[in-house]
């Protein structure tokens, strides 16, 4: 796994080149027209074909569904340690955000109406771009993309051989006592609704630059500072906060997960950020416990972004997601 000393002597320089070098990317058009981005890194021998997941040996197949404001560039090192390790990568920015079309008139909002479309732009990524190498890939999901990850399991049972939920958003943290955050969000849906446009939710607002010292996602002064580069590099993937639309669409997709959390059978791999104060541990914790095949592992002093942590965090995590979607 890349170190933060390499990082600090000049590595990160190289992983961009690599990538720039032996990623694909293009753009997918959905079912309602909207434009997706997308990167896949594949072995040099790999040939678009489904017979080839098995020809490639030991090489394994392997989507992630990234998060809320996050988009491809931003993984670029962990989409280099996971394919030297094996991997074939598969990965979506998914709409709204990232490199991919805006579903709002202002391109900062965190928005959506109905986190199916989440599902469907996956789905249709893995039929029209996976499918032409796996038919049943791996699937590795961070924060909102494992919200977006499990729907698609529940909807396609058998099209994903093994799933990793990291900090998975299975609960919404609500700065609001509960009766009032459903009193806002009455009058913000109500509010929106009449003047024809989506709404931030109260305490939202367009995209700001955060200082690493007041960020709460991640410890790696270095990996902060390469996503805080990459939003400057690309500054179309600047996101702002969440809107009253995205919130009720997370709302009813949460309920529908609780609801039939048993359904998820497939092997699964879920890791906790201990500090995390993005998501709710305890609703993610009493959710994957009703899965039936279900691991649930707290990583220890990490904060939201396993991925981006800090090395002594980041990589014994990333060798218990190698070694659990590796394992036969």
């Amino acid at each position: 796994m890349v170190t933060e000393t390499q990082l600090e002597n000049g590595y990160a320089a190289q992983i961009d080149g690599w990538f720039e070098r032996h990623a694909q990317t293009g753009m997918l058009s959905m079912a309602d027209g909207v434009e997706c981005a997308f990167a896949i890194v594949l072995a040099q021998t790999a040939t678009p074909d489904s017979a080839s997941c098995a020809a490639l040996t030991k090489r394994q197949t392997l989507v992630i569904s990234s998060g809320r404001v996050e988009s491809y560039v931003k993984y670029k090192e962990v989409i280099f340690d996971l394919h030297h390790a094996g991997f074939d990568i598969f990965i979506m920015d998914h709409r709204g955000q990232g490199l991919s079309q805006r579903s709002s008139p202002n391109p900062m909002h965190g928005y959506i109406n109905d986190f199916q479309q989440y599902v469907d732009d996956l789905l249709c990524f893995v039929d029209e771009v996976v499918y032409q190498y796996c038919a049943q890939p791996l699937l590795l999901c961070h924060s909102m993309g494992s919200t977006i990850g499990a729907l698609a399991i529940l909807q396609r049972p058998q099209q994903f051989a093994k799933v990793v939920f990291s900090a998975p958003m299975f609960g919404l943290r609500v700065p609001l006592p509960i009766w009032l955050a459903h009193i806002v969000m009455k009058l913000g849906l109500l509010t929106s609704q009449l003047v024809g446009r989506p709404m931030y939710f109260i305490g939202q607002g367009d995209y700001a630059p955060v200082a690493f010292s007041q960020n709460r996602l991640m410890q790696s002064s270095l990996r902060y500072a390469r996503f805080r580069e990459s939003q400057q590099q690309y500054p179309e993937t600047q996101l702002g906060g969440v809107t009253y639309q995205w919130v009720a669409a997370a709302n009813i997709a949460l309920a529908r997960l609780h609801a039939q959390a048993d359904q998820l059978t497939l092997p699964v791999l879920c890791l906790s950020a201990q500090d995390d104060v993005v998501v709710d541990n305890q609703l993610q914790q009493t959710l994957v416990k009703q899965m039936p095949n279900a691991r649930w592992q707290d990583v220890p002093e990490s904060r939201h972004e396993i991925l981006f942590e800090k090395d002594a965090i980041r990589n014994p995590a990333l060798t218990t997601i190698v070694r659990f979607l590796q394992d036969k």
